[in-house]
Order: structure tokens, then sequence, then C-alpha cells
């Protein structure tokens, strides 16, 4: 047969299907072709509704706990005073109250009380080290002393020769050791300062936090994708079926 002329044949077949039982095996591969891709598209829709975040301005703070211990230290006419970890709630319209976390001092100049604060703004650290101190020794396991060592560690690196903290001697030793470490550190500075934050309290004394409150809450656009993702699939489940 000629070449041409068999082209021309598969062309045909191709296009409206082919005579007998070739024709009804080609529109069950087509079928199950526009099966796919629709399938495809609906889940590519639910991926891209649980991956939108939610957008979520902080407006409060509270101030749950604290684990602190009396220290010495040379800060202007300051000789001593308590340094240690927060347990702190943040707040925001979007997402309500998240969940406790670790907080430390930066602000030696004011005070704070177990009690909910307005937050006037969140602020990024003045320096990635502060971060890399509370990233690299904040943890749940970790002790009074180690978690006053941290701090006094964080307000070193604030204020430099204005701060030097004297005592007791197990928490200075522990203090010398997180400087060191710092010094001798390679630091992610874009890093620590998008994933850590000052909350700033104006005339209270600010805190440093990490950047997490809590599981969000899905927008208006999340919802809608995700509710056409859900919808899609569920016809396309149907189509399969019948």
């Amino acid at each position: 047969m000629d070449s041409r002329v068999t082209n021309e044949i598969m062309v045909a077949r191709f296009f409206y299907g082919c005579p007998k039982e070739g024709g009804n095996k080609m529109k069950s591969k087509l079928r199950h072709f526009n099966v796919v891709v629709i399938s495809a598209f609906f889940a590519l829709m639910l991926v891209i509704a649980t991956a939108v975040p939610a957008s979520a301005t902080l407006t409060q703070i509270r101030v749950d706990s604290w684990d602190l211990m009396e220290v010495d230290f040379n800060y202007g006419d300051h000789t001593s005073g308590y340094a240690g970890e927060f347990t702190v709630s943040l707040y925001s319209d979007t997402l309500g109250w998240g969940d406790s976390q670790s907080a430390f001092c930066v602000d030696l100049d004011s005070y704070i009380s177990q009690t909910t604060y307005d937050i006037e703004s969140m602020l990024q650290p003045v320096t990635a080290g502060i971060a890399w101190l509370m990233d690299t020794y904040s943890s749940p396991s970790a002790t009074t002393v180690a978690n006053a060592a941290l701090q006094g560690a964080i307000w070193k690196v604030l204020y430099e020769d204005d701060f030097d903290l004297t005592g007791p001697s197990e928490v200075t030793a522990l203090y010398g050791d997180y400087l060191y470490a710092l010094e001798n550190a390679t630091i992610d500075t874009e890093y620590f300062l998008s994933n850590y934050s000052i909350v700033n309290l104006d005339g209270y004394q600010n805190l440093l936090v990490q950047n997490s409150s809590g599981a969000p809450v899905p927008e208006p656009t999340t919802m809608l994708l995700f509710g056409a993702g859900l919808i899609g699939l569920a016809g396309v489940g149907r189509k399969k079926i019948k």
C-alpha cells in the first residue's frame, strides 16, 4: 500500500477513531487520559490551597511564667538582677493565641510582669548573634543555670562593653562557653533575622522570640481553592465510577 495512503488512514483513525473494535479502544484511552488530566488539575488546586499561608499581625503577648535566678553583673549602676527564660504566648486577631514558647530579655532598662501586654511592634533583631544563641542553647531540657547563662550572653552581645556577668561561678562558666562558641560560629544571618523577632512593648521589657504562633487558619482565598479542589475530585471520582 502506498505510504501516503497509509499515513492518511492513521491520521483519520487518530481523529475519528478506528473502525470496528479499534475505535472503542482509542476512545477509552482518550477518556482515561482526560480523567487523569482533570484529576491532576484539581489535585494541584488542593496542593496550592494547603500551601497558601495565612497572614497574621501579632497584637498581644502574654507572659505565662518564667525560670529566673539571681546573678551578679556590671551594668551602669546595677550590680545584680534576675536572668533566665520567659515562657510567653503570642496573640493575633487571625490566629488567636499561639502555643507557649521561650523568650529572653533584650532590655535591661525596663521591667515586666506575668500579665498580658499590647504589642507596639515586631522588630528585627539588631544582630543575628542573639538569635543564634537562643536557637542553639534554648531548649525545654535546659536548666535554670543554663538559661541564666544564655540570658547573660544575649545581654553581652547587645550591650558589649557596658555589660559583664560576674557571678555565680556556675553561670559565668557556661556564659563564657556560649560567647566563645558564638565567636567561632558560622551564622546564617538571613535565616536568623527572618526567623526571630523582638517584641517591642513600649515602656516594658522587650523580648526576643521565635517567629512561630501555632497552626495557621485558612484565608477565604485558600478556602475557595480547597473547596474547588475537593468538588472537582469528587466529580471526577463519580465520573470514573459511572
